[in-house]
């Protein structure tokens, strides 16, 4: 896959769990999903590696720190938690990103085992999920702008976020609770910050409302606009697929050991479950065009 299409997909759960990663640590986990989300299977005891050379040719980083730089970063990503809100079971719950992790001792790339919560919010997703281009984001210098930037993909489709707590933003955002104490710190040094390098480099114009309990600030909203379209350069783009095509096709795929391992049937469908549940999803192209290399086995053409 070129640098210009690597996707993120993250469950919207991920898209606003609250966590503190560096900016070489969102990066490095960036990049181990794009990784992840392309080997045919994917459980806890995969091994995702992430090369030094793939990190400076997304990034345009320095070659000579870059190799230091990604092999600190895997040692405190190792480390690093985020608390995220489990809707099903209406709880908030704390987990890792990855339970094991390579020290690289000069081989050029770090290997890392994501925790199989992170797995699930990044893998075989049916529903509230968040995708964008990582080549939108590669330019950023700020840590918060990726956050900030995710957040504005989330909601992008109706033009405004929810109305966030200020608490529950610099949470979400990763700031600290002794750092930007004040608000007019807060504003000037993550959220002015970001917005004006997002709306620099990307696609997206975006403001933000600010709602006050008397004199207190106490929530924020993001108002977002798409600026135009970018060209996705690269990407096999397909016709939506007539209903023959659902009907044959979601058969074939039904068939393939590899899709099987990729996209797994409910627990206790039948064959002809199965095959309904993936030509549901052979409805929405954007599983078309995630499935195209198994399509394409299958005898699919574009």
């Amino acid at each position: 896959m070129s640098t210009k299409n690597k996707l993120i997909v993250k469950d919207n759960a991920l898209i606003e769990a609250g966590f503190y990663l560096s900016l070489v640590e969102q990066r490095l986990v960036l990049l181990g999903i794009t990784e992840a989300r392309e080997l045919e299977e994917l459980t806890f005891e995969t091994p995702v590696k992430v090369s030094v050379q793939s990190y400076i040719k997304h990034f345009g980083v320095n070659s000579s720190t870059a190799y230091e730089s990604l092999q600190a970063a895997v040692n405190t990503l190792f480390d690093r938690q985020f608390s995220y809100y489990d809707h099903e079971l209406n709880e908030r719950f704390k987990e890792r990103w990855i339970y094991k992790a390579s020290y690289m001792d000069n081989k050029g790339y770090v290997i890392m085992f994501f925790t199989p919560t992170v797995i699930r919010m990044i893998s075989k997703l049916e529903e509230n999920f968040t995708k964008y281009l990582l080549n939108q984001i590669a330019a950023f210098k700020s840590k918060y702008s990726i956050r900030v930037y995710e957040l504005a993909m989330k909601w992008g489709s109706v033009g405004q976020s929810k109305k966030y707590g200020v608490d529950e933003l610099r949470e979400i955002l990763g700031v600290g609770v002794n750092e930007y104490k004040t608000m007019s710190l807060f504003k000037a040094n993550v959220l002015d910050k970001a917005l004006k390098e997002i709306n620099t480099k990307t696609d997206l114009s975006i403001d933000y409302v600010q709602f006050k309990e008397g004199r207190t600030i106490t929530h924020i909203q993001l108002k977002i606009t798409e600026k135009k379209k970018i060209e996705q350069v690269g990407i096999k783009y397909t016709a939506p697929l007539t209903e023959k095509q659902i009907e044959m096709f979601s058969d074939k795929l039904s068939r393939s050991s590899k899709f099987q391992s990729h996209f797994m049937a409910a627990v206790g469908a039948s064959n002809e479950d199965y095959k309904d549940q993936i030509a549901a999803k052979l409805e929405d192209n954007f599983y078309v065009e995630q499935w195209l290399p198994y399509l394409e086995e299958v005898g699919f053409k574009i």
